[in-house]
């Protein structure tokens, strides 16, 4: 049976943008709302671009599980953590999807349910709330249009600073001399800001090894760091054969609240819309609780009481992170701000995973912001307990 979505020049669900934030959408409506019409239109020939995303448990809302589990390609107990005089294990699942991942996905969800295409090649002019004007003129209509193009429009429009970072994903000699991600590694040489390495192991002769900052300023020249990453991640027991991949990313953490979504569409999703974690840079949280209400709730309804108690929630996170940005970029640079990171990381598992997912309480607040706290006497004497690494055998 022919769909309504071919049958007409319009969908349910209007997607611009085939990255984390539509792809998300796509999933959970593919899942909880099969009938619907939904069409994706992205510029370049392939989906998802070229990341790696990560995520811990509780960024993954319970209710999303039921379709979102096969999102995570990789799993991991844990993850690791490294500073100049202390180590720390972090418990609770970490994981991690590339583009390819995401791609396949979405290609066998388009397989799966007539009533969903993906259109790849496809340039949007413009966007209003129930359509979109293509490059070419053509006006394709949805009764929801969900317009995710990427994080352009917020980087460096907000003060702050930026997470940014170059990433190589290498095929090893020999087998890596670690089996779970290492989150933060400062020992590291310090430059531009706040330095770490970052390294999560695919395969034993497999990992992504990324050069991150915390800087004030958005400028990374990728070729220059290459030889240094590569240099750095010897030193680590990486024996690297070749690079199969380099992703270089500038990802904005503002100091004042960009997330002000309205009550009508078309919806901002993404980075354009405000929709990460300003302390991290990272979007798959606050993306996938985007997603979780689209998919549970009629598009009539789109924006009733459960759109205003999200945007609400969401919105105390944001101004809070937003507010952490500008103490840390305003008024902690070089080795006061490594000093921060390594005093948040003393802080118990669940207040670390509630941080990462947005959902951090008003105790975790006040535990973030006065306990050892810098500005407290005796504010950088505690230490986190050391904890061996995770190694191979």
């Amino acid at each position: 049976m022919t769909s309504r979505l071919y049958e007409q020049s319009a969908a349910d669900y209007l997607l611009i943008g085939g990255g984390l934030q539509n792809a998300l959408i796509l999933l959970a409506l593919a899942k909880r709302n099969p009938t619907a019409t939904v069409l994706m239109l992205e510029q370049d020939q392939s989906l998802g671009g070229n990341h790696i995303w990560s995520f811990q448990a509780l960024d993954l809302p319970v209710a999303a599980r039921s379709w979102a589990a096969p999102v995570a390609e990789y799993t991991w107990p844990g993850y690791q953590l490294y500073f100049h005089q202390s180590s720390r294990w972090v418990g609770g699942t970490y994981s991690s999807l590339s583009s390819e991942h995401l791609e396949r996905l979405l290609r066998q969800a388009e397989v799966d349910n007539p009533n969903i295409r993906i259109r790849t090649g496809v340039r949007v002019r413009a966007s209003d709330a129930t359509s979109a004007t293509l490059e070419d003129g053509t006006v394709l209509r949805g009764r929801l249009v969900i317009d995710a193009r990427g994080p352009e429009s917020r980087t460096g429009a907000s003060g702050g600073g930026y997470q940014k970072f170059v990433g190589l994903e290498c095929k090893l000699r020999r087998p890596a001399p670690i089996t779970a991600p290492i989150l933060m590694d400062t020992r590291c040489t310090q430059r531009n800001g706040f330095r770490f390495l970052y390294v999560l192991p695919f395969a034993p002769d497999r990992v992504l090894v990324e050069d991150t900052y915390f800087s004030n300023s958005p400028e990374i020249d990728a070729d220059a760091l290459r030889a240094p990453l590569i240099a750095d991640a010897a030193a680590m027991g990486l024996d690297i054969e070749r690079v199969l991949r380099t992703e270089v990313g500038v990802l904005p953490m503002p100091s004042r609240n960009v997330f002000n979504p309205q009550a009508r569409g078309p919806i901002q999703g993404g980075y354009t819309g405000g929709w990460f974690n300003p302390g991290t840079g990272y979007s798959f949280a606050a993306a996938i609780r985007l997603a979780e209400h689209l998919s549970q709730v009629p598009i009539e309804q789109v924006f009733g009481p459960q759109w205003r108690g999200l945007v609400r929630r969401m919105r105390v996170q944001a101004v809070f992170f937003a507010f952490l940005n500008r103490l840390m970029f305003g008024f902690f640079h070089d080795a006061q701000r490594r000093k921060l990171m390594e005093r948040f990381y003393l802080l118990p598992d669940p207040v670390i995973h509630r941080f990462f997912a947005m959902e951090t309480t008003l105790a975790d607040q006040w535990r973030i912001l006065w306990v050892g706290a810098p500005w407290t006497p005796k504010g950088w004497a505690r230490r986190p307990e050391t904890q061996p690494p995770v190694t191979s055998e």
